[in-house]
């Protein structure tokens, strides 16, 4: 590999922890992947913290010159997709199947590049959650369809929410909202369906469940501020999700 400065290394070490943090990677695999990665390009020692919100990186090279680096981040989804991606970078880059540019250019891909599907395939996946958790709850046809319309317009709000940048956990709330007035108006026009069976199913793709293990897998690993940070967050989509259920029934029952 040829030579690469301490700013090089530092500059795609920091971006490919920054994409993993993003995207909902757990603590101990962003601060393993940018120890691999630095020392990869020729770093002599590498000291990485990573919290919830931000990326510190402090780069050794072969002179004893050393370089700190930090950076924020305010907005984070869950892509599985991406975390994988720069995965098999960092393994690449580790056993010397790819160069520093090419590596580069990569990265610089992966962070803008669109993933995920549209919002039709969207709608349909969270709507299946939907039905299937309803199902599951011994929901009868139409329970289970209605479920499954809950489900999919919880999908549409996320896509709408999105675009207008809106509150953290406005989502949820809204999305607990459109819930449970699916269910109580299903309870209203039919009175012998079960509404609670429409609810659960609805709200299922709202659950932290990715949030929830990676805050329990942080606090195993001894990462306990990432690991409290995250758990907290978890636990205010489930407040907000309870909230937003809570208000329509008061509202409607």
């Amino acid at each position: 590999m040829l030579t690469i400065s301490l700013e090089q290394i530092v500059s795609l070490v920091i971006v490919a922890g920054e994409i993993m943090l993003k995207n909902g990677a757990e603590t101990y695999r962003i601060e393993e992947t940018m120890d691999h990665m630095a020392k990869a390009c020729g770093a002599l020692a590498v000291e990485s913290f990573v919290i919830p919100t931000g990326v510190f990186l402090t780069v050794t090279d072969a002179n004893g010159q050393t370089l700190t680096v930090m950076r924020r981040v305010s907005n984070r989804t869950i892509n599985l997709d991406r975390i994988s991606k720069v995965n098999e970078l960092s393994r690449r880059l580790v056993d010397q199947r790819m160069e520093y540019r090419d590596a580069k250019k990569i990265l610089e891909h992966i962070s803008k590049e669109r993933t995920g599907f549209s919002l039709l395939p969207s709608m349909l996946a969270s709507g299946t959650i939907g039905a299937g958790t309803a199902i599951l709850q011994d929901a009868l046809l139409p329970e289970v369809v209605v479920a499954f319309m809950a489900a999919a317009i919880v999908r549409y709000i996320a896509h709408i929410i999105s675009r207008l940048h809106g509150l953290s956990f406005s989502f949820e709330f809204l999305g607990g909202m459109a819930v449970a007035f699916c269910g109580t108006l299903l309870h209203s026009l039919l009175p012998h369906l079960r509404p609670d069976a429409v609810i659960i199913g609805g709200i299922m793709p709202l659950v932290p469940g990715v949030a929830i293990t990676n805050a329990i897998r942080d606090v195993i690993a001894g990462d306990l501020l990432s690991g409290l940070s995250r758990g907290l967050e978890a636990a205010l989509t489930s407040v907000a999700v309870a909230m937003g259920v809570v208000i329509m029934l008061a509202l409607t029952v």
